[in-house]
């Protein structure tokens, strides 16, 4: 206590004011040490000004120089030319000369896990690497709260979108095992159905049938016992990995020989018949080319440096002695998995060539894939398989605004939500460069280059504090 409060403590007077003091004090105190918060809601000025920026608003593919882009209240409300767009007084200004503003991406098949700290370790690791939005694909009560905790500014991260837990045998073997799910996920409020194994043909049909009844889309994996045609026959929404089409398609029924798979007219016939099927396809090409470079070297791949920001309980899993592809491959094999990784591509190219929609999903935390750097890895992949960088980014921006159903997301544009990356250099030119990020904004919220480096920072110092 101080000596003024020893000297007056018998004054009644002093004593009701000094209650309302050390209420206030209390108040403000508990303000400033929750500090997510605080700075969710009071730091930012009501607008933002990106000024002289060379604009990619994924609208087309052009590139916009000399724009301005001014945010307020977490919407983009104007863009133009400088010289033409007239800065709110009251603006944070940035001047981005010589910098390249493109969307938000998202990273639609992530996987969060059952550790509060852990997820929101890799929250941040997806905004510090300009991954605005994502997909939780396989999801529980926990993975609902955290949802409504970014919504409402509670902690930092992502818009996030989730599915339930999976529904496939052996927990769902009967027709009336498939409408329960579907009707229990949707009274839950998950956003997605997630397939992950198998179904008998009856039980499937019925399952996509209430899905559709009951307003919930279908994700996941390709049902390999009845074949991809079949799946793509009975309209599955979406197929999580493009290796789902060497199991259910190009292996079914088959030797599987290298040799007779790659053959163009196969690709082609699979292809037109995703398109006809409307279907889209998350193609996941980081996570399977990372098998085949960990079963080679692991030590090699858990030497990459973003590696050290992976918490304790997910590196037990990524270690030799734990690590699922290392323990059932011999390191022979990953030959095998960089001729089937080059046939994967070509399969890619013939999706996209059919216009097949495809979506930016990296399978994030398996081994090996690091959140938030996995998307940069997923997209040079795609322009590696011969997407253009404008097709790539659109994986990660307009198609899955378009996916979502969000017609506030996906482009810079009046109205748009204010989910954007400032970067150092055009992707258009080399899709690298969108990991050569300068700031970003998720829902109108501006973290600069030093706020990026202090959330990785933080995460750093948790992954290693964990480790000892």
């Amino acid at each position: 206590m101080s000596p003024l409060w020893r000297k007056q403590q018998g004054t009644a007077t002093f004593r009701r004011l000094s209650v309302i003091t050390l209420a206030m004090t209390l108040l403000i105190a508990s303000i400033f040490t929750q500090p997510e918060i605080a700075n969710q809601k009071t730091s930012e000025p009501p607008t933002v000004a990106f000024i002289n920026v060379n604009l990619i608003s994924m609208t087309r593919e052009q590139l916009l120089t000399g724009q301005s882009v001014i945010v307020r209240d977490g919407k983009v409300i104007e863009t133009g030319l400088s010289n033409r767009v007239k800065v709110p007084t009251d603006a944070l200004k940035i001047d981005c000369r010589g910098k390249y503003l493109i969307p938000g991406l998202a990273d639609m098949h992530v996987h969060l896990n059952f550790d509060q700290r852990d997820n929101e370790a890799f929250l941040k690791l997806f905004l510090a690497n300009g991954v605005t939005t994502v997909l939780n694909l396989m999801g529980f009560p926990m993975h609902l709260k955290l949802r409504e905790q970014v919504a409402k500014g509670e902690i930092r991260g992502p818009t996030i979108y989730t599915s339930g837990p999976f529904v496939n045998e052996p927990s769902h073997k009967t027709i009336e095992d498939v409408e329960r799910a579907v009707i229990e996920q949707k009274k839950a409020g998950y956003d997605f159905l997630k397939i992950h194994g198998e179904l008998s043909r009856p039980v499937y049909h019925h399952l996509l049938e209430v899905a559709r009844r009951e307003h919930m889309r279908v994700i996941g994996h390709a049902q390999r016992n009845l074949g991809m045609m079949t799946v793509l026959e009975e309209k599955q929404e979406t197929i999580a990995h493009a290796e789902e089409f060497l199991y259910a398609y190009l292996g079914f029924k088959r030797n599987y020989p290298t040799e007779l798979l790659e053959t163009a007219i196969m690709i082609r016939e699979i292809s037109d018949a995703t398109a006809r099927a409307g279907t889209w396809v998350i193609p996941t090409l980081t996570v399977y080319k990372g098998i085949g470079l960990q079963v080679e070297d692991i030590d090699a791949v858990l030497a990459r440096a973003e590696v050290k920001y992976m918490p304790a309980r997910v590196m037990r899993g990524w270690i030799p002695a734990n690590n699922t592809y290392v323990r059932r491959f011999k390191k022979e094999t990953a030959s095998t998995f960089k001729s089937r990784y080059a046939l994967l591509e070509k399969l890619v190219k013939g999706l996209k060539d059919a216009r097949v929609r495809l979506l930016a999903g990296t399978d994030t935390p398996v081994p090996s894939v690091v959140p938030g750097f996995s998307i940069h890895d997923e997209l040079r992949d795609l322009v590696a398989a011969g997407l253009t960088p404008y097709e790539a980014l659109k994986t990660a921006t307009v198609n899955t605004a378009e996916f979502l159903q969000r017609a506030d997301a996906g482009t810079v544009a009046a109205g748009k939500r204010a989910d954007l990356i400032l970067l150092d250099a055009n992707p258009l030119v080399d899709i690298a460069n969108t990991s050569r990020i300068s700031g970003v904004m998720a829902g109108g919220r501006w973290m600069s280059k030093s706020d990026l480096q202090k959330m990785m920072d933080e995460v750093s110092a948790y992954a290693q504090e964990e480790k000892k």
